[in-house]
């Protein structure tokens, strides 16, 4: 069973909200590529493990937990009876070889190396052991999710891997995830989960700090990125390519892009006008600020804290379900014609 989310790393969403208000350099360009390239292999994994199944395992995706005294970072964490399984995902193409502690990808050696990530975190799993007295054995593979990569070299059984190191490539992950329903989970794997589950820590590294003169300001287009848009009473409305998205969710969206590009900052509705370019009135922000998040009053000046920096979940929460909402993604089970997207429904 899958224990945690899989959700976009932090620097993955403040990239991908900075690249929505502002024209990334070639460095911050290479790791949203970089960051939409692993979350799209790590969802892959996911979507198989699921086909296949995992009812007898306890999976932790995406965690950063506390062990060893340090923090440590696990794309996939699997509890079974007395192991655990740390999964590296890599969601490489092309043509890759490791040779001799080595990798180069067409010829060329590059600086990354999967092997000694593993390594690390595997480590951190021993003295996670030695710290919390349960014994447990300790498997590691990396997973090559992509069906186009293209491998040649040692696969991790060199002299220096003694056999220790297994690679899982994308043509027999099936059969990969089927022998991991041979273990049994019963006590045990339940409570080596509560331990793990006790550990996790939310992600402790810090986004860049964000030039706010650098970023345009204004309503944009939730699908395409325009900032062409027609602001109506209740609706907006792209006019490159014709997308409606209600004022409400706009706003609330645009609060929550300003809380990941400003993580340390006060959220306030004054900000949120300026950031929207004045296009929408203030009592407008107000009234949608105040039914979405908590506002924090001192006696200075009000702020609202955003605790949650997903523009779903926070509508989820916030009970959205505005009768001008036309975008199936976000009718959601409270709306009331969401009996209607019943392919059964007449």
């Amino acid at each position: 069973m899958f224990i945690t989310e899989r959700n976009k790393s932090k620097r993955h969403v403040y990239f991908e909200t900075l690249s929505g208000r502002a024209e990334l350099d070639r460095k911050e360009a290479a790791d949203l590529a970089r960051y939409r390239s692993g979350y799209s292999g790590e969802c892959e994994y996911d979507a198989v493990l699921d086909a296949v199944g995992h009812d007898n395992l306890f999976v932790f995706r995406d965690i950063w937990m506390q062990a060893g005294g340090g923090e440590v970072q696990f794309d996939a964490l699997i509890v079974v009876d007395n192991v655990l399984i740390a999964n590296e995902i890599k969601n490489y193409s092309g043509n890759y070889s490791y040779e001799n502690g080595v990798w180069r990808v067409r010829g060329q050696q590059i600086s990354e190396d999967p092997v000694s990530q593993l390594s690390r975190a595997a480590g951190k799993l021993v003295k996670l052991r030695n710290e919390s007295g349960f014994q447990f054995d300790i498997e590691k593979e990396i997973v090559f999710i992509n069906p186009y990569f293209i491998f040649g070299g040692d696969g991790g059984m060199g002299a220096s891997g003694g056999g220790s190191r297994q690679f899982v490539m994308r043509n027999r992950l099936k059969q990969y995830f089927r022998s991991l329903g041979n273990h049994t989970s019963g006590r045990s794997a339940k409570v080596l989960a509560e331990e793990i589950s006790g550990r996790i820590i939310a992600d402790p590294y810090p986004v860049p700090e964000t030039d706010y003169g650098r970023l345009r300001p204004g309503a944009n287009c939730f699908k395409c990125g325009s900032f062409d848009v027609e602001l109506k009473r209740f609706v907006s409305v792209c006019r490159r390519c014709s997308y409606a998205e209600t004022v409400e969710r706009l706003i609330v969206r645009t609060v929550v892009d300003f809380a990941v590009l400003f993580p340390d900052g006060d959220v306030t509705m004054r900000k949120i006008y300026n950031f929207l370019d004045q296009q929408i009135d203030t009592q407008k922000i107000q009234r949608w600020m105040s039914r979405y998040f908590q506002v924090v009053r001192n006696s200075s000046k009000s702020h609202y804290e955003i605790r949650v920096k997903d523009l779903r979940k926070t509508l989820v929460s916030g009970g959205y379900r505005s009768n001008y909402e036309h975008d199936r993604a976000f009718i959601f089970e409270n709306h009331p014609r969401r009996h209607k997207l019943n392919p059964h429904y007449v």
